[in-house]
């Protein structure tokens, strides 16, 4: 591989973020890293700021596509790098030396992931990725998210994102990769400022149907079984052994105002 590190970045139409992306990038103080920029055509003046970094930007790709992951998918065709991280337009790494402490850490699993700093307008908290993931954290739970992973490259261009998918594909791709017996390693450091208010945020309803039908293509039964037994036994155990735990369900039932 050419590169240590290949950075996508994914955008459209978001003049008044770009910048702090692109700042967050080149500020990097390990710079073996190629940067592939991936733009659907935007028309709101992204495209002038992203031209002001062409110096730094090995390929920067300025067309419509078919969706975040087509664009993303693009990025990996073209990446040489060993691993490949996705900064897409709006985020930004943590801190300077983020791409310096995940090559320190070592270079060894196939997919490595550290926690992320979620930005609320005012507010922000550190998100904790979990520290290993199972296949119960996967179907529970949630994944993790592609700005906080760097991932082989040769795996996202054997697999790709599955652009069937408008929100989940990296949730997908995971699983995935996950079934399939990669190996995951979790990092002790903050990767990314991950900004609430993105596509995800904006579609829970698409995101929550899209993440039963992938738990529904990559699970065996057995999952389905105990997502619907258990709390069946659960209640049964319960209304067994405390009584007023079965009298304060009835109760609740039939106090439960009508729709």
């Amino acid at each position: 591989m050419k590169y240590k590190f290949t950075i996508i970045t994914v955008c459209y139409n978001i003049v008044s973020t770009i910048k702090r992306t692109c700042e967050s990038i080149i500020n990097q103080t390990f710079q073996d890293f190629e940067w592939i920029v991936v733009d659907g055509g935007s028309t709101d003046g992204t495209v002038d700021i992203l031209k002001e970094y062409t110096a730094r930007i090995n390929i920067l790709i300025s067309e419509p596509d078919k969706g975040i992951y087509n664009a993303m998918n693009k990025g990996i065709k073209l990446a040489t790098g060993e691993y490949i991280n996705f900064m897409n337009g709006g985020d930004e790494f943590y801190e300077k030396r983020t791409l310096e402490k995940v090559y320190n850490k070592g270079l060894k699993a196939d997919i490595i992931y550290g926690d992320e700093q979620r930005i609320n307008g005012d507010k922000t908290y550190i998100h904790k990725n979990w520290e290993q993931l199972t296949k119960d954290i996967l179907y529970y739970r949630h994944g993790i998210s592609h700005q906080s992973t760097f991932t082989r490259t040769i795996i996202l261009q054997k697999y790709n994102f599955d652009e069937n998918y408008i929100i989940s594909a990296d949730f997908d791709f995971f699983v995935k990769m996950f079934n399939k017996r990669y190996k995951f390693s979790k990092i002790p450091i903050i990767v990314n400022n991950f900004y609430i208010g993105g596509i995800s945020s904006q579609n829970k309803e698409i995101c929550s149907k899209e993440y039963k039908k992938i738990r529904k293509k990559h699970f065996t039964i057995k999952y389905f079984i105990c997502n619907k037994i258990e709390p069946l036994l659960e209640f049964l155990y319960n209304s067994i052994r405390y009584p007023r735990y079965f009298a304060g369900w009835i109760k609740q039932k039939l106090l439960k105002p009508k729709k």
